[in-house]
């Protein structure tokens, strides 16, 4: 693994926990919320444990931020995101590269996925999400009905609403959350 990806890996763990004890709630409480052991999430947070893309989509949103909050190298006040700043982080299953500044009320994500759900388990966020899938095939799936779309296709719908996305191989999504 690059030096970069394991700085990456040890910011997020650090920014998880940083965010959870400046909410004031206890690894038990945040651990229910976003489905975890407590265990687990005291791994994660003490670096022992690298979370997958699903696990950071329900930790953020049981933490009520985006996941380039969790992911960012340090708050960005330009509006401006340069190619070389995007923050990626990725897994086995799937890579996201963040393409709105950390903060922003609407985020922007480049998602390559890798024939794996993401997240694994059907989730839901406040606000309105819109995708365009870029290349490749994905499996929408929302509210438990199944919508197959290719390259060229794209969809909008509540982010209350549960949904995951499987892709084929190297299948890229435009998604973005407002």
């Amino acid at each position: 693994m690059s030096q970069e990806a394991e700085e990456a890996e040890q910011r997020i763990t650090r920014r998880l926990r940083e965010l959870r004890l400046e909410r004031g709630l206890t690894l038990d409480k945040v651990a229910a919320a976003a489905d975890l052991t407590p265990g687990y999430l005291s791994r994660v947070e003490s670096g022992q444990r690298v979370p997958s893309l699903g696990t950071l989509v329900v930790l953020a949103r049981a933490l009520d931020v985006s996941i380039a909050d969790l992911v960012a190298a340090e708050e960005r006040r330009s509006p401006i995101v340069k190619r070389e700043d995007a923050v990626t982080y990725g897994t086995r299953g799937a890579s996201m590269t963040h393409l709105s500044p950390p903060s922003s009320a609407l985020e922007a994500t480049l998602v390559t996925l890798r024939g794996k759900s993401v997240p694994p388990r059907p989730t839901r966020h406040r606000g309105e999400e819109w995708l365009h899938v870029v290349s490749g095939h994905l499996e929408l799936t929302l509210a438990g009905e199944t919508h197959l779309l290719a390259a060229g296709d794209s969809a909008q719908f509540p982010g209350s609403t549960d949904h995951t996305l499987r892709g084929a191989p190297d299948a890229e999504v435009l998604v973005v959350i407002a």
